[in-house]
């Protein structure tokens, strides 16, 4: 990047199971209700922008992003960048020191945690062409390794997703360009406890891919956009072939940026969608149960939403944004949909919100403060919310 001040990128191209089944109306409008829980805590992050919340156990919450630094050449660089939250600790959010993140120009794009106590974070391709910066977390503590695994020729890739099952067995998605046309390509990676390896998902070639989930080694799901058409992804991988699952098609274009899995047959992804050019992005979301992906209908005038989390008794939580605030609903069967009050303490600096983690009652979201120019976006501030 060539400006002094950095665009926000809001992820646009670039977990409670036994609850039973849940009855979705998959028909007629929605209205958001009053707002769900009490009031929220916001801790800056000064220059880390957040992109990315996980939480390793119910009393350990991750923060991920980068420290955003105006470098003396005039571009900005990135340095990744990671808060913990320990409640068994006193609850404050403390920075934690990676040893190596220095020596990378990369934020934290996702984290992902397993149930065998391992972890996983990912972010971009170094400046040297080569690997794509991994973070895995063992024995206590974080260690980085470049992602070498990369199809031959691949450029400025990012990862922007990560899943896994056990320290032995994780996925990462994302996007590269090749070198020698410069030409987008979807970037898919397996990790087999010993190394990265580039898988091709048939017929991807032009996909853009934002996010993977993990429910086991056999049941995977990536969600995105196919570009030929400008309607979303959505494939599954139950251990031996890759299946693509219609989703709805809408007159102009569609994405999904996030996608979470209750079990085989509770399955939900989030995004946008338009039905004619230029028009304001609305926000989509999806439910698949078992057979086939049903649009479950929002509140009016919802925007571009970017993330979901799963909640008790069959229950959601999303985040997304719109051109001047942020949006967070929760849902439940039997509430509906209703805000989140996510604070918008100054007009001056507009919050982004990009992810959000559920564990029970308690919520934390990740994002920024901006301020909004002809030219787009800036930074101004990296924020963790809590409630």
């Amino acid at each position: 990047m060539g400006e002094t001040t950095v665009t926000v990128k809001r992820r646009i191209a670039g977990q409670l199971a036994g609850v039973g089944a849940i009855t979705i109306l998959i028909s007629g409008p929605a209205t958001a209700g009053t707002t769900d829980g009490g009031a929220w805590a916001e801790t800056s992050t000064g220059k880390v922008s957040v992109m990315s919340v996980a939480q390793p156990s119910p009393s350990k919450t991750w923060a991920g992003g980068a420290t955003v630094e105006d470098a003396q050449d005039g571009t900005i660089r990135f340095t990744p960048a990671l808060y913990e939250r320990d409640l068994a600790r006193g609850g404050m959010w403390k920075q934690t020191v990676i040893p190596g993140a220095d020596a990378w120009n990369s934020r934290i794009n996702d984290i992902a945690t397993a149930a065998d106590g391992s972890a996983f974070f990912v972010g971009d391709q170094g400046s040297d062409g080569e690997g794509v910066l991994i973070g895995r977390y063992v024995a206590g503590s974080w260690q980085l390794t470049p992602d070498t695994g990369l199809p031959a020729g691949t450029v400025e890739a990012s990862l922007l997703s990560v899943s896994s099952a056990s320290g032995r067995d994780a996925w990462a998605v994302g996007q590269g360009y090749t070198q020698d046309t410069f030409t987008q390509i979807p970037v898919v990676q397996h990790w087999d406890g010993r190394r990265w390896r580039s898988v091709r998902i048939p017929g991807s070639a032009n996909w853009g891919l934002n996010q993977v989930k993990e429910v086991a080694p056999n049941d995977v799901w990536i969600v995105g956009v196919d570009y030929d058409t400008g309607q979303s992804v959505a494939v599954h991988w139950d251990g031996h072939r890759w299946t693509r699952t219609p989703t709805p098609a809408f007159p102009d274009s569609a994405i999904l940026f996030d996608v979470a899995a209750r079990t085989p047959t509770d399955v939900w992804a989030v995004g946008w969608s338009r039905d004619t050019d230029k028009q304001r992005p609305a926000g989509l979301a999806v439910h698949w149960d078992g057979v086939s992906w049903n649009q479950v209908p929002l509140p009016a005038g919802t925007f571009s939403l970017q993330a979901v989390a799963l909640r008790p008794h069959g229950g959601l939580a999303v985040v997304g944004g719109n051109d001047d605030a942020a949006v967070g609903m929760t849902w439940t069967p039997a509430t509906g949909w209703r805000s989140l009050g996510l604070p918008e303490n100054d007009p001056q600096l507009p919050l982004g919100v990009s992810s959000v983690v559920s564990s029970g009652t308690h919520l934390t979201v990740g994002g920024w403060h901006y301020l909004s120019g002809d030219e787009g976006d800036s930074f101004a501030s990296g924020a963790i919310l809590t409630r």
